[in-house]
């Protein structure tokens, strides 16, 4: 019982310590760079207490993130005129950063999944269709600022590949936030994120399909930047959650870290995550009864990476240095068997974070440690109320008896 009572307070004291632990927060600049008619550049400089984190945000070409850890008086210079025709060191900063990392939307997969897997079939091209991300016609909706996060929301309604004369009608949408301190995002799937780190949201919405296939579904291929060991490849780590308070029907989060990354040591920093929940949801709604599965693919290695990065920002800034870092891609295809495929709904997502340093790992809310909390400490309590009218009941008996005894 001791124990059990020492558990209690243990987690209520938690609750204490978590409200008043205050978060880092970081203060926010941000314009837009390069105002072109076909696309937005983005760039946004959060200052923190001793560092600075740059995010540039660019839907020219590949749409493309770099994300920067500098000193912070580090300032980010972009050549206009070169930046425009990706040419190599129009942006640039005025000291070199502790650490970069690039992520770009490299191709949209789609599949004819005739055997029903929800998995590619890479040995079967005639089944597989290559959409290019640069080739999607985006434009920008909205970009909002608030006291809890930052966001720019871009849409793509129209694909054409002039070298192949093909085109596509439909709309993929694209979220991307950065956030100033520790918590979950709003939407589901209620991403963990930190104040260095940022969220995409992709959703593939009434998108038209190659007419040949009667089995479509899509994927996505991303394309890693990052400063780390070339010849290591990316490690891929399902890590389960205790519940699924945030996440409902999801105890797992599949986290991607850049080979930099050491578990036995804390303190290194200098290294990249990718995180997301192996979820899809083929709704608005975004509920477990809209929901569908997710399949990641093994990272490869790209060998020819300027070729790679060409048509990207991350080649205004990489350049021909991209020959010594790494370069690397993962999949990640949507959809499980027996879902309908994508004609079902029409309609699938795919949320993920992009961090800096350690990957933060699952809390239990103050809800659930309340909850624990009340369901070890109520028995005691009534234990312990129960030991005491058993002994005031005993002491009062014993007492009625001396004193018809004393008579």
């Amino acid at each position: 019982m001791p124990q059990v009572s020492l558990i209690s307070l243990f987690l209520f004291l938690s609750i204490i310590s978590m409200n008043l632990a205050e978060p880092v927060k970081r203060t926010l600049h941000y314009e837009e760079k390069c105002n072109n008619t076909n696309w937005t550049t983005m760039y946004l400089r959060a200052d923190g207490s001793n560092n600075t984190l740059h995010y540039i945000w660019d839907f020219g070409g590949k749409p493309s993130i770099l994300m920067a850890l500098t000193s912070l008086p580090t300032t980010l210079n972009f050549t206009c005129e070169d930046f425009l025709r990706k040419k190599n060191n129009s942006i640039v900063f005025s000291d070199n950063p502790i650490y970069t990392i690039g992520i770009v939307i490299n191709r949209i997969i789609e599949f004819n999944d005739v055997n029903n897997t929800a998995v590619i079939n890479f040995s079967n091209a005639t089944n597989i269709n290559v959409l290019k991300s640069e080739s999607f016609v985006w434009s920008r909706k909205s970009f909002s600022m608030n006291d809890d996060s930052f966001g720019l929301n871009m849409e793509a309604n129209f694909y054409n590949d002039a070298t192949t004369n093909i085109t596509r009608r439909g709309s993929i949408k694209a979220s991307l936030k950065g956030y100033y301190f520790l918590e979950h995002t709003d939407s589901i799937p209620h991403m963990l994120h930190t104040e260095n780190s940022m969220l995409v949201d992709l959703i593939f919405d009434d998108i038209e399909t190659n007419k040949t296939f009667t089995s479509s579904r899509f994927a996505v291929e991303l394309m890693i930047v990052d400063g780390g060991n070339p010849d290591k490849l990316m490690i891929i780590d399902p890590k389960k959650n205790l519940d699924d308070e945030h996440t409902p029907g999801i105890f797992e989060v599949i986290e991607v870290r850049t080979p930099g990354f050491n578990r036995s040591n804390e303190t290194q920093q200098n290294c990249a995550y990718l995180q997301w929940r192996p979820v899809s949801y083929v709704s608005t709604s975004r509920s477990i009864s809209s929901s569908t599965e997710i399949v990641q693919y093994p990272p490869f290695k790209v060998n020819d990476r300027v070729a790679a990065i060409k048509n990207s920002m991350l080649y205004c800034y990489y350049g021909q240095d991209v020959k010594d870092i790494l370069v690397q891609t993962i999949m990640i295809s949507f959809g499980s068997k027996d879902d309908g495929f994508y004609k079902s709904t029409r309609y699938t997502t795919w949320t993920f974070i992009i961090g800096y340093g350690t990957p933060p790992d699952e809390q239990l809310s103050y809800l659930v440690i309340l909850i624990i909390s009340i369901g070890l400490g109520l028995p005691v309590v009534i234990m312990f109320l129960a030991a005491m009218y058993a002994c005031v009941r005993n002491s009062m008996s014993k007492r009625h008896t001396d004193t018809y005894l004393n008579r």
